[in-house]
């Protein structure tokens, strides 16, 4: 008899164990509807730091994710787009990625919905205006929403480039805390820096060394600053150089949200690839075939390589140099230093 009783409390206990379990876990189940295999999964900011994968079996998937608190995520698909998911304790969510002429459908969960209904209702604005107008209504209803600062990071920084004083006006419609939020912060950080360069560099596709194509805006948090170097194998032969100075910036600045990558516009990626295939460098380079047609080219208006670009969190050019000495100028002026992490051992009182 006894050893029936322990047997049925040992089982209670792993019962009441799996239910706490799972109250702490957030569930993403999806239905694809074209031949997506892989979508990857990457963090809006700090709060998710890593990039996880999710295999489609048959049209379907099913993700699993333990978040501290609210936490953004953006699924990339292969064909480069990209919708958020807003992960929260205890829920379940569902979303049906569409074919390329389709609209995502994402439910489950406050976030997610609160979410859907704006993306549906803005999707078809055709004037910034009319968006901006939404989004105050959106912050006016629920100024604590942990959705707000993506909305003003993929539509007032990304999609439309506002003004600095529209984007601080509309945060400060937000709660205190909300204001506080990483990227909200960073953006912030931003404006006080008097950065005046306004372009914007989003949606730009690469390949790194394995064939996978990489989004730029998805190779750091958004509360990362990146130092790139611009360069081709068939413009000089600096570029070698060029690439491996960025070291010293790293080694220097690795208490700081830095993150250091190159860039390649080689139109031929199999020479790319053999060019950098005895690199020692630690970190990851990546290639744009276009090209002089490159949206980087562009949109930094580079004449001549290789050439160093810092960038802000929200993908904003902050300076565009063949001088290492201009970026580290600016790097020091706007980037900040990582948090320390706390300490778990109490300290003892003094006597």
């Amino acid at each position: 008899m006894k050893y029936r009783f322990y047997a049925i409390l040992t089982l209670l206990v792993l019962l009441l164990s799996a239910s706490c379990g799972r109250k702490g876990r957030f569930v993403l189940r999806g239905t694809v509807n074209d031949s997506t295999d892989t979508i990857l999964v990457v963090g809006f900011d700090q709060r998710f730091d890593r990039v996880d994968t999710i295999a489609c079996n048959d049209g379907e998937f099913k993700w699993v994710f333990r978040p501290d608190t609210v936490t953004t995520l953006i699924l990339v698909l292969p064909d480069g787009r990209r919708h958020p998911v807003f992960a929260e304790k205890g829920v379940e969510s569902t979303i049906t990625v569409p074919s390329d002429t389709g609209l995502f459908n994402v439910s489950g969960g406050y976030c997610n919905d609160l979410y859907q209904r704006f993306y549906l209702a803005s999707v078809h604005d055709s004037a910034a205006s009319q968006t901006f107008a939404r989004i105050d209504s959106f912050i006016t209803r629920d100024p604590f929403s942990e959705v707000t600062p993506y909305i003003i990071c993929s539509e007032m920084v990304q999609r439309y480039h506002a003004d600095e004083s529209v984007i601080s006006k509309m945060i400060g419609r937000m709660s205190g805390n909300m204001q506080d939020a990483p990227y909200l912060t960073t953006l912030k950080a931003e404006f006080t820096g008097s950065i005046s360069n306004s372009a914007f560099i989003s949606n730009m596709d690469m390949k790194d060394s394995t064939g996978v194509t990489v989004d730029f805006q998805d190779i750091a948090t958004t509360t990362d600053y990146i130092l790139t170097c611009i360069w081709t194998s068939w413009a000089g032969n600096g570029w070698r150089e060029a690439r491996k100075g960025m070291d010293s910036l790293r080694i220097k600045y690795e208490d700081r949200h830095l993150i250091i990558a190159d860039i390649s516009v080689d139109v031929n990626y199999e020479l790319w690839k053999n060019t950098i295939s005895k690199d020692t460098l630690a970190w990851t380079s990546y290639v744009d075939t276009k090209g002089w047609e490159s949206k980087m080219i562009k949109t930094c208006k580079i004449m001549k390589m290789p050439v160093y670009v810092l960038f802000s969190g929200s993908r904003r050019v902050i300076t565009v140099s063949q001088s290492l000495d201009d970026i580290e100028r600016d790097l020091v002026r706007v980037i900040p230093a990582k948090e320390e992490p706390k300490s778990k051992t109490p300290k003892k009182k003094q006597k």
